[in-house]
């Protein structure tokens, strides 16, 4: 008899430890989307030349960003590119002889 129960016991273990094992494989599933290659043609609202940068954004960034100007330190221009659908920004920095330089 206690040799039946320790049988039954070890094979509910077993059952139980394979049931964690596939939920924690399901959840594994979900990886998110690789990372991809962006194009932003970036114009500085004082200059009349543009520029194309190409930034690594989230694979899930599927909508087009939102672009916001201001003013920085030494006549540098800093748009921040905002893409709302995956909370992702990028700061792209215009300096004063038009250098472009990308933060984040």
């Amino acid at each position: 008899m206690f040799r039946i129960r320790t049988i039954a016991a070890v094979a509910a273990i077993a059952l139980a430890g394979m049931a964690n094992n596939s939920f924690a494989g399901n959840a594994r599933c979900c990886c998110p989307p690789a990372p991809i290659q962006t194009t932003l043609c970036v114009q500085a609202p004082c200059s009349c030349c543009s520029e194309n940068v190409t930034v690594c954004v989230p694979g899930c960034c599927t909508e087009a960003p939102t672009v916001c100007w201001r003013s920085g330190l030494f006549g540098r221009q800093i748009a921040t590119y905002t893409w709302a659908c995956c909370d992702h920004t990028v700061k792209v920095v215009v300096n004063r002889k038009g250098d472009v330089k990308v933060r984040g």
